[in-house]
């Protein structure tokens, strides 16, 4: 049985029945991420010796200057391995703990509001293609704006090589293969410029691109000719729709994010204003 937070959290990480293991990778990665901030602050400390209050002036010092997000995954990430090591692995130690976070609330962040508009996806689109050279960020705007489709629908992620459902664009970070899935691809748009696409829950969606005008335009610009022209030859067979400017590779999300803000910054975009507010008041073309 664990003794310590942080052999608890490594027993999370590495037990074949722990959940933990079942995340899709981007998900594991940012939940890595959080595990790491707590093994890092409190791992040493025994579970005997953790009481309710030491959790609620954990969650204290994370709240920090407003930073109620992060407190709230924190502690929730608390209450997931507490509930690991409670039912898995049956200790008394966790239970008490699990039960007692149970009992416990924290402050929320409220849900966010913000909206990107027409008009300032529009700024964006042109800060991207005018401004910076990045005409694969004005194409992923589009995409986000006009279809309501998240950030990762449309440019995809970095998995390791070998993962279920990893593609064969690969490239190498840090001595480590990666392969890229999980966005929207060339082949994905039929002959009459309709999109198909694959939601997470397996089911099919039709978008009709000639009906998106944002779309329409990004995809002319890219094909070098107008939208009165534009079909479906002058696009590309196959591969990767989101293409970074600068590697000539799919956009790592993280980068893309770095850049878009750039992009936004420069366009007048206000700071509160991210690009996964993109698709917030977009309707769906069906």
């Amino acid at each position: 049985m664990p003794n310590t937070l942080s052999e608890l959290i490594e027993s999370y990480r590495t037990d074949r029945q722990s959940s933990f293991l079942k995340l899709n990778h981007g998900v594991r990665v940012r939940h890595e991420r959080l595990l790491s901030q707590i093994t890092r602050e409190h791992g040493a400390c025994s579970l005997k010796k953790i009481r309710s209050r030491d959790l609620l002036v954990w969650h204290e010092g994370w709240l920090g200057n407003g930073k109620i997000a992060k407190a709230h995954s924190l502690i929730s990430r608390l209450r997931v391995i507490f509930r690991f090591g409670a039912i898995i692995l049956e200790d008394k130690e966790c239970r008490r703990l699990s039960d007692a976070l149970s009992e416990m609330q924290f402050e929320r962040s409220t849900t966010r509001s913000i909206a990107l508009t027409a008009e300032q996806a529009e700024l964006v689109r042109t800060s991207a293609r005018e401004h910076f050279g990045w005409y694969s960020i004005a194409l992923a705007q589009a995409f986000q704006f006009e279809l309501r489709l998240n950030r990762k629908a449309v440019i995809g992620e970095w998995v390791p090589a070998g993962q279920a459902g990893a593609g064969s664009v690969r490239r190498t970070v840090e001595g480590l293969e990666q392969s890229w899935h999980g966005g929207l691809l060339w082949s994905d748009i039929d002959e009459e410029i309709i999109l198909h696409s694959v939601d997470r829950r397996g089911r099919e969606r039709r978008f009709d691109l000639k009906g998106a005008p944002m779309i329409m335009k990004e995809l002319a610009v890219y094909a070098d000719t107008s939208v009165d022209r534009l079909t479906r030859a002058n696009l590309p067979d196959q591969g990767p729709l989101v293409i970074c400017d600068i590697n000539g590779l799919p956009w790592s999300p993280a980068e893309f994010r770095r850049k878009w803000r750039l992009v936004a910054t420069q366009a007048g975009i206000p700071k509160n204003v991210m690009n996964m507010d993109s698709g917030k008041v977009a309707r769906g073309l069906r």
